[in-house]
């Protein structure tokens, strides 16, 4: 494989190249300018001969010697220029090799920082001191990259350390059931009472792995797989699938449309339909899992987005930012522990998207959480 020419050697190469070529012009002027201002002081001189041809004193009206020396004069000068041409050359290709040495040793240090930094050591950063150039923003640039992707492993660390927590907990539930709930000698009553512990747990360990594949899914991007969606027919498709767990909640949910005007269209998106169905399903479900009896759910969908706001205990401000986070909780009161990752799903969806999330804990209890989508 060819390996081409470093931009050091191609500065310098240039620098030469650019140096020889103004000189040779500059030595060129003064030499032809010279000859011609010989020839119009000496009758018969012919300006533009080359400078190498013997002239013959015969030619001209004065001393021999004289103008012997002046052809010889001549002749050094155009042999001197080419000697001058030479080495502004070389001196401007190591004044080229020099500069741009200086100037790409950040380039190096970029380099070999870059090189070094894998995930073990991503707490490393360039840190390029100097003047504010343009090689300082680049490797600010890279670090910032550097940060970007140290929070990302970060994240990525804790999410598999949680979610294998939360898979360990079914089985090692599921375990001891086996083991302590059906002795040798158990009965019907015990076994009864271990096959329903197994199979809430089964279904706990298989919500878990779908919201997982869910995250994932969302995390992956979209690519080109969407398309216009309504929100506000996913959003009565959504609420008619939690009527019967309402009613059994005691809570009531409502479903709202609102546009101006009335079947302008203004509630259709781009998105993938299967996400934001999941967007809504699961803000729905966090309304009435950590609501109260007699309480509310309310769904109201606009040009600006999404909106579901419960009624429910009170939520203490400063957990607020962290219920997006990967297995985090209000609580385990709920008729089945949620997996905490309900309102991560949301965010990494919304994320995907490229709208906004914002959730807020309601003065008289509970939350509001609005979606801002970016319509047609």
């Amino acid at each position: 494989m060819r390996r081409s020419l470093t931009i050091r050697a191609r500065t310098a190469f240039a620098f030469a190249l650019a140096s020889m070529v103004i000189t040779t012009a500059v030595l060129a002027f003064v030499n032809l300018a010279s000859q011609r201002s010989f020839a119009l002081a000496v009758p018969g001189v012919e300006p533009l001969a080359p400078p190498a041809t013997p002239v013959d004193p015969s030619r001209f009206h004065g001393s021999g010697s004289e103008l012997s020396i002046v052809a010889q004069v001549a002749t050094l000068q155009w042999q001197w220029s080419a000697v001058g041409v030479v080495a502004a050359g070389l001196l401007a290709g190591a004044l080229g090799w020099l500069v741009s040495r200086r100037m790409l040793r950040p380039i190096d240090r970029i380099t070999d920082t870059t090189k070094r930094i894998s995930g073990a050591n991503l707490h490393e950063r360039i840190d390029l001191d100097g003047p504010d150039d343009e090689l300082r923003r680049l490797s600010r640039t890279i670090d910032a990259l550097l940060d970007r992707l140290e929070t990302a492993f970060e994240s990525q660390r804790r999410f598999v350390a949680q979610a294998s927590h939360e898979l360990r907990t079914p089985l090692a539930v599921q375990r001891a059931a086996l083991q302590i709930g059906l002795p040798d000698d158990a009965g019907p009553d015990e076994i009864g009472t271990t096959r329903r512990e197994l199979l809430d747990q089964n279904r706990r360990t298989e919500h878990l792995v779908e919201s997982l594949l869910v995250l994932a899914e969302a995390d992956r991007g979209l690519d080109d797989r969407r398309v216009p969606v309504d929100l506000a027919g996913i959003a009565d498709e959504v609420t008619a699938g939690f009527a019967d767990a309402a009613r059994a909640a005691g809570v009531t949910v409502t479903c709202e449309t609102h546009t101006e005007p009335p079947g302008s269209g203004a509630t259709v998106v781009t998105g993938e339909p299967m996400l934001v169905g999941q967007v809504l399903s699961n803000l729905v479900d966090n309304a009435l899992e950590y609501n109260q009896p007699g309480g509310f759910v309310r769904v109201v969908i606009d040009a600006g987005g999404i909106t579901v706001e419960n009624s429910g205990a009170a939520v203490p401000a400063d957990s607020v930012a962290a219920l997006t986070e990967p297995f985090r909780r209000l609580g385990t009161d709920g008729s089945r522990q949620h997996s905490g990752l309900g309102l991560s799903i949301v965010a990494a969806v919304v994320r995907a998207h490229g709208w906004q999330l914002s959730v807020a804990a309601r003065e008289h209890g509970g939350l509001r959480v609005h979606v801002g989508v970016s319509s047609m």
